[in-house]
């Protein structure tokens, strides 16, 4: 019989075993036990793309629907906080009509007073006070939160202050990239979120990514011996995204090998070049594209660092003053690719970009059109 490769290198999509997660997961399962005003209730997850986020979300969904609380998950877009209110009223219709329905008796949705559908704290009181009352709760998540305006935000944040002072069964959850989550709760966002229970989602250990990926791969029909493994462990650099997409790949190519259950020396080092081929053009290759020349002269300036660049030394590498690039850097910083580390700094905030950028550097310049040689504009 076939084998069916158990890794899941998507977007978003629950892997076998959630890796270095299990003090946030149980935090969370133990303030729902808990009541209201356990601090896990209110939680911030940050972190680059690909480094879990969205599968964290989706964990802390399942253990809530465990202990029978109602999940509503939203991703931000243009209208994300009038779909969640719509969400919320068909919940509380769907509740009450299944209610009702057995006096035979129509319910309609509910609106505020002066006809209006229901505002956003109106939405999640009309679903969390009916299920606070049969012991219960609500879960909100919200993804990409860096993608909201601090308008939104506050009107989030001041609807569910207001819910957990009314001491009602409410989670709230948000997940979004370090450095927009960062922007969002500075000045001007809510202080009240800025206390949530952070999880920050840096590299996973390689000792427990090799645990991880030798349990799943040999709990599925094949070996694979710890020198293999270990290899493969350190290839993902402790990124989520590239635990799967290694595991995947190198699953891959001892499965078709099909010549025996070990995989071999050679099945790992092909399976952690089609990774890293597969992760340059789905998230690398994408990350740059559609990016300005003065911006990637930027990356590439910041690509002769080790570690964190000073803006100082980029513009003097670039031969221009600092402040001419300001636009690039924020092009950088908006579009996920660069972080502020501290004032003056920046860092990568994607894994191997540097290594990427060093790898194609002739071949990016020519994609732009720019000469190697020819000054700054």
């Amino acid at each position: 019989m076939r084998k069916v490769n158990p890794f899941t290198p998507s977007a978003g999509v629950e892997p076998p075993s959630l890796i270095g997660r299990d003090d946030v997961l149980y935090d969370f399962e133990e303030s729902l036990l808990a009541g209201v005003g356990s601090p896990a209730r209110l939680m911030r997850i940050t972190g680059p793309r690909g480094s879990g986020k969205t599968v964290l979300l989706n964990e802390l969904g399942e253990i809530a629907r465990k202990h029978s609380w109602k999940v509503v998950d939203e991703t931000v877009h243009q209208a994300w906080v009038e779909d969640l209110c719509r969400r919320l009223t068909k919940e509380d219709r769907i509740d009450a009509s299944f209610e009702v329905d057995l006096k035979l008796i129509h319910a309609s949705v509910k609106k505020s007073s002066d006809g209006q559908t229901l505002d956003i704290r109106d939405a999640l009181d009309s679903v969390v006070t009916p299920l606070t009352k049969k012991g219960k709760g609500l879960l909100v998540t919200i993804d990409e939160v860096q993608n909201a305006s601090k308008e939104d935000v506050n009107r989030i944040a001041v609807a569910v202050q207001h819910l957990i002072r009314e001491k009602k069964n409410i989670a709230f959850a948000f997940a979004g990239i370090t450095s927009g989550v960062n922007s969002l709760l500075a000045e001007g966002g809510p202080t009240f979120l800025r206390r949530a229970y952070l999880e920050e989602l840096k590299e996973i250990p390689i000792d427990e990514v090799a645990a991880s990926l030798g349990e799943t791969i040999r709990q599925n029909g094949l070996e694979i011996r710890e020198t293999e493994l270990m290899r493969a462990a350190e290839a993902t650099a402790g990124y989520a995204y590239l635990v799967q997409l290694v595991g995947y790949n190198v699953w891959r190519t001892a499965a078709r090998r099909n010549e025996g259950s070990v995989v071999s020396p050679e099945d790992v080092e092909t399976g952690i070049s089609n990774a890293m081929a597969e992760y340059d053009r789905a998230v690398l290759e994408t990350a740059i594209a559609g990016i300005g020349k003065m911006a990637l002269r930027y990356l590439l300036a910041m690509a002769e660092d080790r570690r964190v660049s000073s803006t100082s030394d980029i513009a003097r590498r670039l031969g221009v003053a600092s402040t001419s690039l300001s636009s690039a850097r924020s092009q950088l910083i908006e579009r996920q690719i660069i972080e502020p580390t501290a004032y003056g700094y920046v860092a990568f905030a994607i894994p191997f970009v540097r290594e990427y950028l060093r790898k194609n550097r002739a071949q990016l310049l020519a994609r732009f059109g720019i000469e190697e040689s020819s000054p700054v504009p």
